[in-house]
C-alpha cells in the first residue's frame, strides 16, 4: 500500500484544488481529508462522469504534477501542425514560465500576413520586449496602438509608459500616464502612474492621487469593494508607506 501514497497524496492534491478553483461545497474538503483515496475517487465520480470530462482530469493532474508538461505538449501540437494559434499558444506558455526570448522568437515568427498589425500579438510583443528590457522596441510597438480601445487602459500601455521613462523621455512617460488616469476606473493603470511618480521623487503629486483613489474607493458598495479588493490593499499600503 506504502508505494501507492504518492499516487494517493496527488489525487487528493488535485481534487483538492480542483474544489478549491471551482468554489465546490465545503463538505467536499473533509470528504477528501478524512479519505484520501475513496473521498477522492467519489469526488472525482461527482464531478466528472463522462469520459471526455475523466480524460480533462487526467490532463489536469499531468499538467499539475509533471514538469514542463504543458511545454512538452503545445511543442509536440505546433510539430504537428505550424499554425498560427499553435505557435501563439506555446509562446504564450514560454512567456508565462519565464521563457522570454523563445517567446519573443515564436511571436515573431507569427507576424507576418493578415497577423502583421494584429492589436493581440503587438501586445504580447511588447510584453515580451518589456520583460527582457527591450524597451525602445516597446515603444516603437506601443506606438502602433495607440488608438487600439483594448491598449487604452491595458497593463501593456503601463509598460508602454514606463519604457518612455526607461529611454529617457520622461516628458512623453508623463503623458502616457496621464492618458491612464481615468477617474473611477482603470485603477491597476493609476497605481503604476504613482509608483512612477514615487519611483521620479514626486512625492506630493503621488499623495494627491492616492488620496484621490481613497475617497473613490470609499464611495464604492460592499459588492465593488470585493471585486476591487487586491487594489484596495495595495493603495492602502501605498498611503501607509508614501
Amino acid at each position: 500500500m506504502a508505494r501507492f501514497f504518492p499516487l494517493i497524496m496527488a489525487l487528493q492534491a488535485f481534487c483538492l484544488y480542483h474544489a478549491y478553483s471551482n468554489k465546490i461545497n465545503q463538505k467536499w474538503y473533509w470528504i477528501i481529508l478524512f479519505f484520501p483515496f475513496i473521498g477522492s475517487l467519489i469526488y472525482l465520480y461527482s464531478n466528472f462522469y463522462s469520459q471526455r470530462n475523466l480524460d480533462t482530469v487526467a490532463e489536469g493532474v499531468k499538467e499539475t504534477f509533471v514538469k514542463n508538461y504543458t511545454i512538452d505538449k503545445l511543442e509536440r501540437n505546433l510539430k504537428f501542425s505550424n499554425t498560427f494559434s499553435n505557435k501563439v499558444e506555446l509562446a504564450d506558455e514560454y512567456h508565462k514560465v519565464g521563457e522570454y526570448e523563445r517567446a519573443l522568437d515564436l511571436y515573431n515568427s507569427c507576424k507576418e500576413g493578415i497577423h502583421e498589425d494584429d492589436p493581440s500579438l503587438l501586445s504580447k510583443l511588447i510584453r515580451s520586449h518589456y520583460a527582457l528590457e527591450n524597451f525602445e522596441e516597446v515603444t516603437q510597438y506601443g506606438l502602433q496602438l495607440v488608438n487600439d480601445r483594448e491598449f487604452k487602459s491595458s497593463a501593456e500601455k503601463s509598460m508602454y509608459a514606463w519604457s518612455f521613462s526607461e529611454i529617457g523621455n520622461q516628458e512623453k512617460a508623463i503623458e502616457v500616464f496621464e492618458e491612464l488616469d481615468i477617474q473611477f476606473s482603470n485603477y491597476q493603470g493609476r497605481i503604476d502612474y504613482i509608483h512612477f511618480l514615487i519611483h521620479t521623487e514626486n512625492h506630493l503629486q503621488a499623495r494627491e492621487k492616492i488620496n484621490t483613489i481613497l475617497e473613490e474607493l470609499e464611495s464604492m458598495d460592499s459588492f465593488e469593494k470585493k471585486l476591487n479588493k487586491a487594489i484596495i490593499k495595495e493603495v492602502k499600503y501605498l498611503d501607509k508607506t508614501t
